[in-house]
């Protein structure tokens, strides 16, 4: 029986990752061995066709996976993890803005003060 899913995760030194099926349930292990040889390497919030089995270890494992091509907003939000993505994504890019707002008024700061230092160590020069 075949499922469909999106590629929540995936580690590429290590060659494997997890599918969040549609229908719910635990995340599923799948590794780089059931991916179609198409040329093209996993790529997360991939829509995916796929089969369960379970492996020698017990444990449930995506096999013959088949590249879908759907709206991935959709399968996003059936999987229900769009939404945590997102807000991930937002907090991410505001700590990224604001640590970048706090270095540049450092060195502006170190700029001016080193700026004055310079100048209040040399004699004024006089033009006569």
């Amino acid at each position: 029986m075949r499922f469909e899913g999106i590629l929540s995760a995936w580690n590429p030194d290590a060659g494997h990752g997890t599918i969040r099926a549609l229908h719910g349930g635990d995340e599923l292990f799948v590794g780089l061995a059931a991916f179609p040889t198409d040329g093209e390497g996993p790529r997360l919030d991939e829509a995916l066709s796929f089969e369960v089995v379970t492996s020698r270890n017990g444990r449930k494992e995506a096999v013959n996976l088949k590249r879908l091509q759907r709206a991935l907003p959709a399968l996003r939000e059936a999987a229900g993890v769009g939404k945590a993505r997102v807000l991930q994504a937002q907090r991410k890019r505001r700590l990224t803005l604001l640590g970048g707002a706090v270095i540049a008024a450092a060195l502006v700061l170190g700029g001016v003060r080193w700026w004055q230092e310079a100048h209040a160590a040399e004699p004024e020069k006089v033009l006569r």
